[in-house]
Order: C-alpha cells, then sequence, then structure tokens
C-alpha cells in the first residue's frame, strides 16, 4: 500500500467548532521513538486546513471532504508525528525564533486586514477572535501546528538534501515553451493577458452588521454630499479619514474587467469603476460589506502582455512575467521534489515506526 505524503508548510484552516470530550480522544497511535497520541481535536484542525483548501481551488464555498480524503487526511497526519520523532532523534529541531517569526507574520496579517475594515488597530482580543475565525485554534494549538510543520520540513531538508539540491532554474527556451503554451489565457487563468484594468481610490463605509446599515448609509450619503464630483475634495476626504470617528475608510486598489471579478467584487461596483474616466469620482455604491466612493486614478487597456512587461500591477516590486514564470517554474520543481522526498521518507519511517487508527473512535466523529 502507498502511504500518504507528509503535510508540510501551509498554515490555513477553517473555523473549527467547540471542542468536545471526543475531542480530547486519540483517533491515531503514533510509535517511533515513543508513543504519542493523536487527538480527535488536532485531526479536526487539519481537516479543516484540508477543507479550505478545497473550497479555494474548486470556487465552491460548500464543498465538503469525503469519507476517502478524511481517512487519507489522518493518514498524512499521523506521517508528520512519525516525522517530528525521527527528527528529534536526530537532533534536528526548530527554533523559537523561528516559530515566533511565523506566527508574528501571521497576526501581522490578520491584524492589517482588520485595520481596513474596523478603522483602527484591532485589540488582542479581537486579533484572538480572528485567528479562531480563520483557524479554530488558540494562540497556542496555532504555534503547535507550525513547530510540527517546520520540524518536519527541516528534517525532510536534510534527510533528503540531494534532492532539493538537484533543482535548477528554467533555461530560456523553457520560459520561452510556458510563455508560449499559456500567452493566450488570461492572467486569472495562469496566463498572460490582462484585461482592462483600472486603478482605483476608495473611500468606504463599512457595515459590520445588518443593525449598522441605516446608520452606514446616512454617513456615506453625507460624505458622498461632501464631495459631489470634485476630484480635489475626494482627495481632501481620504486625507481625512483618520480623524477620530470620520466612520469611514480609505484605500486603493484595482479592478479587473473580467467575469470572475464582477462575481467578487459585484456588477455594481465593476461597472461603476469602468464607467468612469481618469480622475473622475463615482455616485455612491453599495456592497454588502459597506458603501463605497470610487475615484479612477489610472486605466489600462487590455493588452497580452511580453516577458518583460509587468506581470502583476498591484506589486510594487516591478517583477516581470519572465521572473514570475521563473519563480513559478521553481516552485513547481520544488513540489515535485518535495513529493518525492516526502514519499521515500514516509516509506523509510512506516518500516521503523507505526500508526494505528483508532476506528472506534473516528467513527464517533461529527463532522
Amino acid at each position: 500500500m502507498k502511504h500518504c505524503v507528509l503535510f508540510l508548510v501551509v498554515f490555513a484552516a477553517l473555523a473549527a467548532p467547540v471542542f468536545g470530550q471526543i475531542d480530547l480522544q486519540p483517533v491515531a497511535i503514533v510509535r517511533l521513538s515513543r508513543t504519542e497520541q493523536v487527538s480527535v481535536k488536532q485531526f479536526k484542525e487539519y481537516l479543516n486546513w484540508l477543507k479550505i483548501t478545497k473550497v479555494m481551488s474548486t470556487q465552491d464555498p460548500n464543498v465538503q471532504l469525503t469519507d476517502a480524503e478524511r481517512r487519507q487526511a489522518l493518514e498524512e497526519l499521523g506521517n508528520q508525528f512519525l516525522a517530528c520523532q525521527a527528527a528529534e532523534q536526530e537532533k534536528i529541531t526548530v527554533t523559537d525564533r523561528e516559530i515566533n517569526q511565523y506566527f508574528d507574520q501571521s497576526i501581522k496579517n490578520f491584524s492589517e486586514g482588520m485595520t481596513q475594515v474596523l478603522g483602527r488597530a484591532p485589540t488582542d482580543s479581537e486579533i484572538d477572535t480572528e485567528l479562531r475565525n480563520r483557524t479554530g485554534m488558540t494562540r497556542v494549538s496555532y504555534k503547535e501546528l507550525m513547530k510540527r510543520t517546520l520540524l518536519t520540513e527541516n528534517y525532510l531538508k536534510v534527510k533528503k538534501q540531494p534532492l532539493f539540491e538537484a533543482i535548477k532554474p528554467p533555461t530560456e527556451a523553457e520560459i520561452q515553451v510556458i510563455y508560449n503554451d499559456s500567452k493566450a489565457k488570461s492572467i486569472f487563468d495562469n496566463g498572460f493577458v490582462r484585461p482592462d484594468t483600472a486603478r482605483i481610490r476608495m473611500l468606504m463605509v463599512p457595515i459590520r452588521n445588518p443593525g449598522e446599515k441605516a446608520s452606514a448609509s446616512t454617513t456615506a450619503n453625507t460624505l458622498l454630499r461632501q464631495i459631489g464630483s470634485d476630484p480635489s475634495k475626494f482627495d481632501e476626504a481620504v486625507r481625512d479619514f483618520r480623524k477620530p470617528n470620520s466612520g469611514y475608510i480609505s484605500g486603493d486598489g484595482f479592478v479587473y474587467k473580467h467575469d470572475r471579478i464582477r462575481q467578487a467584487m459585484g456588477a455594481a461596483f465593476v461597472d461603476a469603476a469602468f464607467s468612469l474616466k481618469q480622475g473622475e469620482v463615482s455616485k455612491l455604491v453599495e456592497r454588502p460589506d459597506g458603501f463605497y466612493i470610487i475615484k479612477v486614478v489610472e486605466t489600462y487597456r487590455s493588452k497580452t502582455l511580453t516577458l518583460d512587461d509587468i506581470y502583476n500591477l498591484e506589486d510594487n516590486r516591478g517583477i516581470t512575467v519572465r521572473q514570475t514564470i521563473t519563480a513559478a517554474e521553481m516552485e513547481r520543481r520544488f513540489m515535485v521534489a518535495l513529493q518525492q522526498a516526502s514519499e521515500e521518507l514516509v516509506t523509510e519511517l512506516r518500516k521503523k515506526g507505526s500508526i494505528q487508527i483508532m476506528n472506534d473512535t473516528y467513527g464517533k466523529i461529527t463532522w
């Protein structure tokens, strides 16, 4: 039987339910250097990560994991525990500094996103709530997941070093082949055709819950009357949004004339952006999350990007199509090596240790 590969690097998950007594029970027993339990709680956390990955790949928010996928996930999690025990045996570690760096970056990302919505820095309590909503975990359990993940990766890199050292960047000819294969596709389908694009500046009065909609509408209409269609008054409002109790927030972004963007951002929002000329200000645009006033800063016509064009206008680093292809191909080659290394290592570890699935406990888990 071919064993499942190790769970490695991604730290994302969906919100998990409140844990009951069954969540403290072992759903698997791992034995290598010692006997270690994989709890139902840890298993559910891993399933949350797998579910969000499936949602993102299928674009279906209602998608569910099958029983076969859940069974495979339990094997993968057991493999990770085996790898961590093997790493400890060989004195391969992950430092607290490494764990804290990853954790602090995650918290920073949460905080920055919340600041845009709240119009202020979130409190620690609000960040903890957001962390639980996105991962189903407390700070402690989230750090534990990071430690296992980083330790597994470090062990793989040491034990299978030749596989990773053999990875080479693509040649210019290989880059050209990849480009030619995809240049007729949209950038939203991993291609190189950028649709009509507008860089916009926004004023937003957020609707944080249904009860705020009426007051948010009043604030937004007052703001619109102050601005009218005057770009200079719009810019003045942008400068003033950080004033105490302004009632609105401001930010920049890009809008693309593409069906996927219309679905994600709303047809009214996209149509409003593309109805404006450069420098013009929109009327009020309503979305479920708030009321918007938009100003178009710059427009770009649809274009098939060349290898030397900037690939992503939203990335201030100025990375070209050629650099984007190179990075993506290096990542693909790394993942191929990682898959091979994982499979080899799992086979080796399974000969030395074991993973016992607790079928009685598994059968009692509610999904």
